[in-house]
């Protein structure tokens, strides 16, 4: 059975290997805001929205070509990830070479974080990564994968993950603290 973050088995992959209905929507109901803020990085909030459902649209055709045991050992959050940055690649590679910045939206709650300038400045920073270190700080920093995650997402291994990331981070500090 596919194990989840916190090492014990996943429910809803057993759920979803025997066909219960309300799985698929307790899947989608899950991932979905995380999936979005991932895609809206990647490709901007203008495509994420179809990026995220066609990310779905992918793992229920595969959920529905696998055989039960296949499915039970699914870790879902680091696959559900993989199909949507290939649905993001491909958008990419369809489309506009450049990746677009998602815009921070304006806070009106009183939160005192970061500047905008601040924020959109290391997001500049990001984006100007080569692809698989922006790919890897990116899962692992925004969006909260640990490091056996992104290896599954990414299907590159632990020591190679860990190495992206510290090269993109090493590349990030260098890169903000050149425009200071």
């Amino acid at each position: 059975m596919g194990v989840g973050k916190n090492g014990t088995a996943d429910p809803l992959a057993a759920r979803l290997a025997a066909g219960d209905p309300s799985a698929p929507g307790e899947l989608v109901r899950r991932h979905y805001a995380e999936l979005y803020r991932y895609g809206a990085f990647l490709l901007g909030p203008g495509e994420a929205e179809d990026a995220v459902q066609e990310c779905f649209a992918r793992a229920f055709v595969a959920l529905g070509r696998y055989p039960e045991g296949r499915i039970r050992a699914l870790v879902l959050r680091p696959w559900l990830y993989r199909i949507l940055l290939n649905v993001s690649r491909n958008h990419r590679r369809d489309g506009r070479r450049e990746i677009a910045v998602a815009e921070m939206p304006e806070r009106e709650d009183g939160w005192r974080g970061p500047a905008r300038e601040e924020v959109m400045d290391v997001l500049d920073a990001l984006a100007s990564l080569p692809e698989r270190q922006r790919t890897a700080v990116t899962l692992r920093y925004l969006q909260g994968l640990s490091y056996a995650e992104l290896s599954e997402t990414t299907g590159w291994p632990v020591n190679t993950c860990k190495t992206l990331v510290r090269r993109g981070k090493a590349r990030l500090a260098t890169r903000l603290r050149s425009e200071v």
